[in-house]
């Protein structure tokens, strides 16, 4: 019979990363010919059909089951409990620090960095989709550590487009800088705000008419979101600054192909997977070099040491000063984005997998 690799993840929700990987993970374990299912505690009407619950998993039947850890949770005993080998699937937790003390977000980041630690004895092997995610768990006291960006299903990228109903007041020629990115204090979307008011004093009234900086994304810190929209009248940047929460995947196709750059001022990601669905897009991106962000981004965009708005509002303007500068950033991105291949990563989970189970898929008695 086939050899069996299941998945668990303690949540799962529409959209999400983690679960976007889950999704992607599954089609390349049944395409290399492993049965493959994904089991959760909390699952959304949505995903219903796509992820059973985790009660229902007879780990008896499982050769190995890949658990995706991303914040802490409560359902360690069952986790620990079950009689089949285990993997860690590691997406990066957020430090705790760069939540409000005594929420409930900082809570579940201290407690699933514990969880990390204290559960390594645990997994015959650990997966780190992203280079600072491998140096966090060496850190932690792992040692069968592989790094696979198992998050990046090129395919699911493209698509109808939809140009998003905020977008109807706006007028035929106006130019989108955009920046996809929950509403948190990490991801430091006031300091685009600010690049985006240097760009506007140094190109004049007549681009800053038609400009407008895009930030796209649900709110995870109310206080946060609230003083971005101070910060934007303090600057008399109301109607061009535009912060419309969360767009689904044919709007921000649209946005994608449709921007004139990407931005990126996050101070902590564990990947980033904008910067993917950017290049894929043919978008000219900047990030500051922070976490994970220079390793994601490879050769794909221009990285800025440092945090000053203004640095990256004058390295915004090179690149539309400088069409050969633009062109090359252009093609960095296109040969970054082999590395997620879908053949590739195919190819090194299969590898991977075969390490773990001693065999090739179908092979094992049963």
């Amino acid at each position: 019979m086939n050899a069996r690799i299941d998945q668990f993840a303690p949540t799962v929700a529409v959209g999400d990363g983690v679960t976007n990987s889950l999704l992607f993970i599954r089609s390349l374990l049944r395409e290399l010919g492993y049965a493959s299912d994904i089991y959760s505690f909390s699952r959304p009407p949505e995903l219903q059909g796509e992820v059973h619950d985790a009660q229902q998993l007879d780990a008896t039947r499982t050769d190995l089951l890949l658990y995706h850890h991303s914040m802490g949770h409560e359902h360690g005993d069952w986790l620990l409990a079950l009689p089949c080998p285990c993997a860690l699937v590691y997406h990066n937790i957020t430090p705790a620090a760069f939540f409000p003390a005594g929420s409930v977000l900082h809570h579940y980041a201290q407690q699933g960095r514990l969880q990390l630690q204290a559960w390594r004895s645990r997994f015959v092997a650990a997966l780190a989709v992203s280079a600072l995610n491998a140096t966090e768990l060496s850190a932690a006291g792992y040692t069968a550590v592989a790094q696979l960006p198992l998050l990046v299903d090129l395919a699911r990228l493209g698509g109808v487009q939809q140009r998003p109903a905020f977008l109807a007041a706006q007028p035929p020629q106006a130019e989108y800088y955009l920046a996809i990115g929950r509403l948190a204090e990490n991801k430091r979307q006031h300091l685009l705000i600010e690049a985006f008011y240097h760009l506007c004093q140094q190109h004049g009234a007549e681009f800053a008419r038609r400009a407008r900086l895009l930030l796209v994304g649900g709110t995870t810190s109310e206080a946060y979101a609230h003083g971005l929209h101070q910060h934007t009248a303090q600057l008399g940047l109301l109607g061009r600054v535009l912060l419309p929460g969360k767009c689904n995947d044919a709007e921000l196709r649209w946005l994608y192909a449709h921007a004139r750059q990407y931005w990126c001022a996050s101070a902590h990601e564990g990947f980033c997977m904008p910067l993917i669905e950017a290049a894929q897009a043919g978008l000219p991106m900047l990030a500051l070099a922070t976490s994970n962000i220079p390793d994601t981004l490879g050769e794909g965009g221009l990285l800025l040491e440092g945090e000053d708005p203004l640095h990256l509002a004058l390295a915004s303007a090179l690149l539309e000063q400088q069409p050969d500068l633009r062109a090359r950033v252009l093609a960095g991105a296109q040969r970054n984005l082999q590395r997620y291949g879908r053949a590739v990563l195919a190819e090194q989970l299969g590898r991977w997998c075969q390490e773990q189970l001693g065999c090739q898929p179908g092979m094992l008695d049963g």
